[in-house]
């Protein structure tokens, strides 16, 4: 009745700009803190759903994931190790596989994904650190969910041979720190298995400067190849400041 009221006294514009205000996305003050007001990204409810997804796309795997068409020319050697930081059960990966069987895939992810999917896919490997060494460095939507993604790109450029290629990031001229929320039914593709409650799933989440991945890659011996701009799968939240684009770096 008060709603009604309310809608009624007070004009439409007004009445849009209370309720912006109220879905507003909450500001951290650090990583620390939206990561206390979560739990980790690694909740086994949203690990062992994506594991039973996965399973359900084994041999199917090119009808859900497809690669980016600008990470291809990175595979131009006829044989080398592909690292997908983040490839969740390595649906990717095995479609990659299908075009490059000479190459050798690896998914870093976190211990309890990597534990449960290499069970799923053996012919991959999984492992919940990076590789001592390897051609092409992949990350698709990942570093955002990272407490220090610069430290995390440094390290894979120092162990990346020839190309590094970051799709669906989320970037902004300023660090953001907010909570990420999503149904558990969103995450992944595929037929939902049985047996799970489509859930809230949260998870903090931060914006990362693209000039400081881009100043970062030129450290280590990186040039940016390609920029592809408006690729804005990344991005979260409604914030107009925060934008998308997909990067691919060659060793110099």
């Amino acid at each position: 009745m008060l709603k009604r009221l309310v809608k009624q006294v007070l004009p439409s514009s007004a009445v849009a700009a209370v309720n912006n205000w109220r879905t507003r996305e909450r500001l951290y003050k650090s990583w620390s803190k939206a990561a206390a007001a979560a739990p980790a990204y690694g909740d086994m409810r949203l690990t062992a759903f994506r594991i039973e997804r996965s399973r359900r796309l084994i041999g199917e795997e090119k009808s859900y994931v497809q690669p980016p068409a600008d990470l291809l020319p990175a595979m131009d050697i006829p044989a080398g190790r592909f690292v997908d930081f983040g490839g969740s059960a390595g649906e990717m990966c095995a479609v990659l596989r299908e075009q490059y069987p000479a190459w050798s895939f690896t998914v870093v992810e976190t211990k309890s994904m990597a534990d449960a999917a290499q069970a799923l896919r053996p012919e991959i490997s999984f492992s919940d650190q990076l590789p001592p060494e390897f051609d092409v460095f992949y990350s698709s939507g990942t570093l955002q969910y990272l407490s220090d993604p610069e430290t995390l790109w440094r390290e894979a450029l120092s162990r990346t041979t020839h190309y590094a290629y970051l799709a669906r990031n989320s970037f902004s001229n300023r660090k953001l720190f907010t909570v990420q929320s999503s149904r558990l039914f969103d995450n992944g593709a595929g037929p939902v298995p049985d047996g799970f409650d489509n859930v809230e799933i949260r998870y903090p989440h931060q914006t990362i400067s693209e000039a400081s991945l881009t100043g970062i890659a030129d450290e280590m011996g990186f040039d940016l190849a390609a920029r592809f701009e408006g690729r804005n799968s990344g991005v979260t939240g409604t914030r107009a400041n925060v934008y998308g684009a997909d990067l691919l770096f060659k060793r110099r």
